[in-house]
């Protein structure tokens, strides 16, 4: 069951661009986000019905806004406004750089907390990875749009730890979805004209909402429940390979020996800083990545 569940998100969460690429050949790229949202806050809205969840909206509606901005409307949006000019395989790379930067914010904003050897080490890996990557003719300016969304949903991670530890992941989750949609829509509404998608869009458009983002967030938190964080976790190296073998086998994309050099160097970083050390000096916090949901 728990290996089911790990390679469900796996691909959930690897096949997200692939379909954006698809969707971006009839739609805008910020009607493609808003579009998403909206399909998964049609399916996880529900849950806010359960228990009183909704309640969690209207008491604490100034963190869920936050969020719903940095973990879903910015991401999103990014990542659609980006895949215009890069590759899908190459931004569930990108995407990957998540735990990297969850790692320098928490050292940032953490008093007392430091970061192993490892960690470092880690750190300067996928820096060297990621700037290889950057470097090569494929993906240009805009490749900087996707490690800005890594960054926002590491930043969103953060928060979501800091901020909801005491409520369930699944309410916070379809509180953030339902409170993004409305978000996206409006941005979308204002500043992209809005062109009549096509089966194909639609059908992509499908996928990303109810498969990668709604079915994907489901499915996380039960391979949480199921394994725990740790194991949950390493959907992060995962997803990024299946995103470039979804690109590589579906849409043709080229793949060269420099940018699977540069991927493991990336993947390698996100392994080291992720990893905890058995022992933790004494009043000392390490800087250990959370378990990253994306669901992008």
């Amino acid at each position: 069951m728990v290996l089911a569940l790990f390679l469900a998100v796996s691909v959930l969460w690897g096949v997200p661009y692939l379909f954006n690429d698809i969707a971006l050949r009839g739609v805008g790229p910020l009607w493609i986000a808003a579009g998403r949202t909206v399909i998964a806050a049609v399916a996880l809205g529900p849950l806010l019905f359960r228990d009183g969840r909704w309640r969690l909206l209207t008491r604490r509606w100034r963190p869920v806004v936050l969020i719903a901005c940095v973990e879903v409307a910015v991401p999103f949006a990014l990542i659609a406004v980006g895949q215009q000019h890069v590759a899908s395989g190459t931004t569930g790379v990108l995407i990957a750089l998540e735990p990297i930067f969850v790692a320098i914010i928490t050292l940032l904003i953490t008093r007392g907390t430091r970061l192993h050897l490892r960690g470092w080490l880690g750190l300067a890996i996928g820096i060297i990875g990621v700037s290889l990557l950057l470097g090569l003719d494929v993906t240009g300016p805009a490749a900087w749009l996707i490690v800005g969304a890594a960054l926002s949903y590491a930043a969103g991670a953060v928060l979501i730890s800091r901020l909801f530890a005491d409520t369930d992941a699944l309410t916070t989750t379809a509180a953030m979805i339902v409170t993004a949609a409305p978000i996206l829509l409006l941005i979308a509404c204002l500043t992209e004209p809005f062109r009549t998608p096509g089966p194909q869009a639609w059908g992509a458009l499908l996928v990303l909402g109810l498969a990668c983002s709604a079915a994907g967030f489901s499915t996380f938190f039960a391979l949480i429940r199921r394994s725990g964080p740790t194991i949950a976790s390493l959907t992060t190296y995962v997803a990024p390979i299946v995103a470039l073998a979804a690109g590589v086998v579906v849409l043709g994309e080229k793949f060269t020996l420099l940018q699977a050099l540069s991927c493991a160097l990336i993947l390698s970083g996100a392994a080291l800083v992720m990893r905890r050390p058995r022992r933790s000096a004494p009043g000392r916090q390490e800087a250990a990545p959370l378990a990253a949901a994306d669901g992008s």
